[in-house]
């Protein structure tokens, strides 16, 4: 019953169309979870960049218009110490700034780094000391932006290369030359001899991202979730519709089906049609087609009545024929039979004449034996006795016995025997006999100096032999009409009964016989199965 539900259509169209809500929304929250992401990325890259100008807009002031002030100021003031780091450096100035900026704005981080730096405090890290190499090996490049994993944290970083200028070599040149004041506050064992156009060091401003892209999958999730709740809703509805319009009506023509198929139902008897749709169509079809077959059922019905009718008919007709043509050949000798006894019993006659009479009831009784043994043969399925042989064996044997028939009427014999003959599993004797009944009737219906040709050929799983004569062919009313039991042309010469025993004969082994006929003669051909035919091997054990 489990089984019979996971085949349903309703189970199939939920199962289907749930697969396609669920991948659905989760295309969607995907969708939406890295839309949010690049974002928020975008976003910070833009802050970033904030930071970056307001540190390159702080630096410029202090050297183009702070820088030349304070000089000026300190020049009249105190011309012995002209050198002020607080005022002259930019780069303490911005430090300093950006300080007091991390201070305040934790998330937020400015470095300004470098791998040769005077301030112990300013060495660049393995990080940025890879940046330091990337910017030397990539002069082009202005900046570098990525997602970066600190601390597993995961971190934007936006970076840019310090290049030193003339002014940089004021402090950073040669040690000979540097300021007082810098040799004093750094000691003269700091990295000096910078060059000016050197990529010297990096700035980079960091933006944690973790919290965010947590925040952002937490809302992709409530999405997926609210999504799928409300296509769950949805989905629910499609299919309580879709299983009163659809399941339950097909539901209803199939127990309609099976119940006709049982033999509840009748056949005739049609469904309501409840709506206009494609189901009302399928209904409405369903009708004609059943009403199109009880009509069907009905006429077949007739139809096997009559045929019964007929075939009861024709059974009788047959039968009459039968017995028809039993009492004729049967009544012919039964009459000369009488004939002698009543000579022999009321006549006096020499020992010469009764010998005669005598002869002439025993070859009658033969007769009526002979007529009885075939109609026992035609009548009961004998079993075969199957043995391997080849055709040409048969055919020598065949003509072995027909010899002097055939010399005394001056008939030529024509073989065209195939080369590749395989070996038949028949009943040779009964072969035999269908052979030899057909060759009697080609002698007969040839004038002396006729031809007999007799060839064989292999054809797919069969075996075909033909048997021509050169007579002058079959009239088409006694054509349909040569298998017929007891039909002969030949009065008084034959009893009807060898074409009708041969054909049962070939049937019998699986094969068949056919007939063509002209003005120049008649070819029978006989098709024998090759090999062990299974049927031939079930009449044989019967």
């Amino acid at each position: 019953m489990k089984i019979k539900r996971l085949n349903s259509l309703s189970f199939k169209f939920s199962f289907i169309v749930g697969i396609i809500l669920f991948f659905f929304c989760a295309f969607l929250s995907l969708l939406l979870y890295y839309y949010l992401r690049a974002h928020a990325i975008e976003n910070a890259e833009r802050k970033t960049e904030i930071i970056m100008a307001f540190v390159k807009a702080v630096g410029d002031y202090v050297k183009d218009s702070f820088r030349p002030k304070m000089l000026e100021i300190i020049s009249e003031v105190d011309p012995e110490n002209e050198f002020l780091v607080e005022s002259i450096s930019a780069t303490h100035v911005t430090m300093e700034i950006m300080k007091k900026f991390n201070k305040d704005i934790q998330d937020y981080m400015y470095k300004r780094v470098s791998d040769r730096p005077l301030n112990p405090e300013h060495r660049a890290d393995s990080f940025h000391l890879k940046m330091i190499e990337y910017f030397r090996n990539h002069r082009s490049e202005k900046s570098w932006h990525s997602i970066v994993d600190f601390n597993n944290r995961q971190t934007l970083v936006y970076a840019r290369p310090v290049v030193s200028s003339k002014d940089c070599l004021i402090c950073h040149g040669k040690k000979e030359t540097a300021p007082p004041a810098i040799l004093k506050i750094y000691g003269d064992s700091g990295n000096f001899g910078w060059k000016a156009g050197r990529v010297v060091g990096v700035e980079t401003v960091s933006i944690p991202m973790d919290a965010t892209f947590r925040d952002i999958r937490g809302i992709a999730l409530s999405a997926f979730i609210l999504g799928l709740a409300t296509l769950s809703v949805l989905f629910f509805a499609i299919y309580e519709t879709f299983t009163h319009l659809v399941s339950r009506p097909i539901k209803s023509l199939s127990n309609v089906f099976k119940g006709i198929v049982r033999g509840s139902l009748p056949l005739g008897k049609d469904i309501d049609v409840t709506s206009t749709d494609e189901i009302g169509e399928l209904t409405e079809s369903f009708n004609i087609l059943a009403r199109h077959l009880h009509d069907a059922q009905e006429k077949l019905k007739r139809t096997a009545e009559i045929e019964r009718q007929m075939m009861e008919t024709e059974k009788l007709a047959a039968l009459g024929q039968l017995s028809a043509g039993i009492a004729h050949e049967i009544n012919n000798p039964i009459g000369g039979i009488r004939l002698c006894f009543d000579n022999l019993m009321s006549t006096e006659m020499d020992e010469e004449t009764r010998k005669q009479h005598i002869e002439v009831v025993r070859s009658g009784l033969d007769r009526i034996q002979r007529i009885v043994k075939q109609l026992l043969e035609f009548s009961r399925n004998t079993p075969l006795n199957i043995s391997p042989v080849t055709i040409d064996t048969i055919i020598e044997n065949v003509l072995k016995i027909s010899e002097y028939t055939i010399s005394k009427k001056g008939i030529k014999i024509v073989k065209e025997l195939s080369p590749d003959n395989p070996t038949l599993w028949v009943d040779s004797n009964k072969m035999e006999q269908v052979l030899l009944n057909i060759i009697i009737n080609a002698i007969q219906a040839m004038d002396e100096g006729g031809t007999l040709t007799i060839q064989t050929k292999v054809v797919g799983d069969r075996c075909a032999v033909s048997i021509s004569d050169t007579g002058k062919g079959i009239e088409p009313q006694v054509l349909s009409r040569i298998f017929d039991p007891f039909f002969t042309t030949k009065e008084g010469t034959g009893t009807g009964l060898g074409l009708t025993v041969s054909k049962a004969i070939v049937e019998q082994h699986g094969g068949s016989i056919e007939v063509e006929t002209s003005e120049k003669g008649t070819t029978f051909t006989v098709w024998i199965p090759l090999g062990q035919n299974p049927d031939i091997q079930v009449r044989r054990q019967q």
